[in-house]
């Protein structure tokens, strides 16, 4: 029971802790070939908007349904990054990006094991 009483004040401490980062998701902007800017975000601001539940509307649940997604693998990266895409917070470039696709897994599963 105090386990599962500290896990709580744990994911509430991180949740907490981080809605400032989200304000500050463009990492870079870059430009397109019509010269549309498109922004950028860091691996670590999309899984936390994604924790948070700005992806929602894509079917993305928010908070501790999103970590139990994530683990039952119904959350993936891929996923993940399409939905920001969706959202015209990436490129489309991006879903091809296997960096940054490893980059936003190493997040998941750190925000998984908090």
């Amino acid at each position: 029971m105090k386990f599962l009483i500290f896990s709580s004040l744990a994911v509430l401490l991180i949740s907490a802790a981080t809605a400032p980062t989200v304000k500050a998701e463009i990492a870079a902007v870059t430009n397109t070939a019509n010269n549309a800017t498109i922004s950028q975000l860091k691996p670590f601001n999309l899984v936390h908007m994604a924790y948070q539940g700005y992806f929602r509307s894509q079917g993305i649940p928010g908070y501790g349904a999103f970590l139990s997604a994530y683990r039952m693998g119904r959350i993936t990266p891929k996923k993940l990054v399409q939905s920001a895409v969706e959202r015209n917070k990436l490129s489309a470039q991006v879903l091809n990006n296997k960096r940054y696709l490893r980059a936003v897994e190493a997040q998941l599963f750190s925000l998984s094991k908090s």
